[in-house]
């Protein structure tokens, strides 16, 4: 497998159908082919990270810059790997603004005005820190306190299907040892099957 990082400028202003248009594109072109990856866009720029088999993600690119969409395409890095960071994305995508850009600490010098290709392309410690955030595990804080809590539901769901479990097994083990107990057969095989169940329920 292989991550390919890129720069691009639109070609023309996109409107929000467009832009749409585009993220459906992605959704449907990456999902099939287990591309993985995170899009940002903003100020008439992209940038993008891909991952996937080296020939699939080959393909996307040269399909991307024959994209009328996208001009003045620009390969930052393209590095062989063995695990993805982009997990949860079948294409993440984040529309870069004031706000958005005001959220990460470590950029607070750094404005909207600067998410262009020029300044992007001499500054990979930005990159970094603006695709940093998207990487699995989740980098939204409500959405890590969701499966935070999902991971707790089922963790809950689990230890309760176990609870049942073991006491169905004590039922049942009580109800032999009583049905044994009334014909006067009980003997040292019931005995250790009660000691395991108890056991097992410690």
């Amino acid at each position: 497998m292989i991550r390919l990082t890129y720069l691009s400028q639109e070609a023309q202003p996109l409107s929000s159908d467009e832009l749409l248009a585009l993220l459906t594109q992605c959704h449907q072109n990456n999902t099939g082919k287990g591309i993985t990856g995170m899009l940002l866009y903003g100020n008439g720029t992209f940038l993008q990270t891909l991952e996937g088999e080296q020939a699939l993600v080959e393909a996307l690119m040269a399909k991307i810059a024959t994209d009328p969409r996208h001009g003045s395409i620009n390969v930052l890095k393209q590095e062989a790997i063995t695990e993805r960071q982009y997990t949860e994305w079948s294409m993440g995508f984040e529309r870069v603004t004031e706000k958005t850009l005001a959220e990460i600490p470590s950029l607070r010098n750094f404005g909207l005005r600067n998410f262009n290709a020029e300044y992007l392309r001499s500054h990979d410690e930005v990159i970094e820190k603006l695709l940093e955030r998207h990487r699995a595990p989740h980098w939204d804080p409500l959405i890590r306190e969701l499966d935070a809590r999902d991971k707790l539901i089922k963790d809950l769901r689990a230890e309760l299907a176990h609870s049942r479990n073991n006491s169905e097994m004590a039922a049942l083990v009580l109800e032999s040892v009583v049905e044994v107990a009334k014909n006067g057969k009980l003997d040292d095989a019931h005995l250790e099957m009660v000691r395991t169940t108890l056991r097992s329920l410690r």
